[in-house]
């Protein structure tokens, strides 16, 4: 299961990579209107925001595809109806996700119309992320609305995936077992930071021990509860970003990563996957790693990381008003897009 899983996340980013050759020729400046508009009219159906725009793609069950739907996406999404006071939206768009994914006392970390029982695993961080918007709901509310939901959801996530005081990856329904393994950016500090004093410094612990070097500033993508490892796989982007992000969100981002982000930002080589080394595997990247470079220095008021990231994003945004999948930051030929990038770049542009 452990195997699946993590080739899972690995493909998803692999198909979010796209290529984007001289990616900056001038200003690019464009509302998040056409966005908006998208994803609430093409991207969004009977039980959240699709995968993809396109119907079908592929036939590997591995990754989720096409029209299936995934707490991911719902939680992004209710990170920025939260942050943008669209209250009335918001609290229908909750009980949709509740509805659609809570089973047991965890979300699914994925839904199927067609199979709706199929996928009975959870993944820690999509909780957590849930659990954020829910708090930031009654934060820019000034209101006490979902803090009872919240103390309830966390606690019967922390009884389902607690280990030695850490949340790991996931966990299965079906066999209510857990993994061994603790995936960096999957450690939202700053919800824990709010709800668990025990389980937010001994994630601190792992999450900063999983530095790499002075000499490379980024972060091992997992560590392994069993045998007590960093794992030397390859680094993929997004997640690395996101470890970024959240020890910003703490104020524990060490001036040397966050220079790291910088550098590559201002010269438009975000790639999507490094080595260990520090050595970019290939030349692709994706929206996403550019509007989470934007939350980066949207949190630790760095204005100009903010506007480099920004002016490098909205450069990908398809502006074709003729096209299918205007205002997206999708494929114009293939029709690609992936709600990841998406919602990233909406949470980005709308904070």
């Amino acid at each position: 299961m452990l195997k699946i899983w993590k080739r899972s996340l690995l493909i998803l980013i692999c198909l979010l990579a796209t290529n984007f050759p001289n990616l900056v020729k001038a200003d690019t400046v464009t509302s998040s209107d056409a966005l908006v508009h998208f994803i609430d009219n093409k991207l969004t159906g009977k039980y959240g925001i699709y995968t993809n725009y396109l119907a079908k793609i592929g036939n590997d069950d591995t990754l989720a595809t096409g029209h299936q739907y995934l707490s991911e996406s719902s939680g992004y999404y209710l990170q920025y109806l939260a942050e943008t006071k669209q209250n009335k939206k918001f609290r229908a768009f909750y009980a949709l996700t509740k509805k659609t994914f809570y089973r047991q006392g965890v979300f699914l970390y994925r839904f199927d119309a067609k199979h709706p029982d199929k996928y009975q695993v959870n993944a820690t961080v999509d909780d957590l992320r849930i659990i954020s918007a829910l708090v930031t709901y009654d934060k820019v509310n000034h209101t006490k609305k979902y803090q009872s939901e919240v103390k309830d959801l966390y606690k019967k996530l922390s009884i389902r995936v607690k280990q030695a005081g850490l949340l790991t990856d996931m966990y299965s329904l079906d066999s209510k077992t857990h993994n061994q393994l603790v995936t960096l950016c999957y450690q939202d500090l700053s919800v824990l930071k709010k709800l668990d004093s025990r389980s937010y410094h001994k994630a601190l612990r792992v999450v900063e021990e999983g530095k790499i070097s002075r000499e490379v500033p980024l972060y091992y993508q997992s560590y392994n509860l069993k045998d007590k490892k960093y794992a030397k796989d390859k680094l993929v982007t997004p997640q690395l970003l996101i470890t970024f992000l959240h020890l910003a969100e703490v104020d524990k981002l060490p001036k040397d990563s966050l220079n790291w982000v910088k550098q590559k930002v201002d010269t438009q080589t975000l790639y999507n996957t490094y080595s260990v080394t520090g050595k970019a595997e290939d030349k692709s990247t994706s929206a996403a790693n550019y509007a989470i470079a934007m939350m980066i220095g949207n949190v630790v008021h760095d204005d100009q990381l903010y506007d480099a990231a920004k002016k490098v994003l909205l450069s990908m945004q398809v502006t074709d008003k003729k096209s299918e999948i205007y205002g997206s930051f999708g494929d114009s030929k293939t029709k690609q897009v992936y709600s990841f990038n998406e919602l990233n770049a909406l949470v980005a542009l709308n904070q």
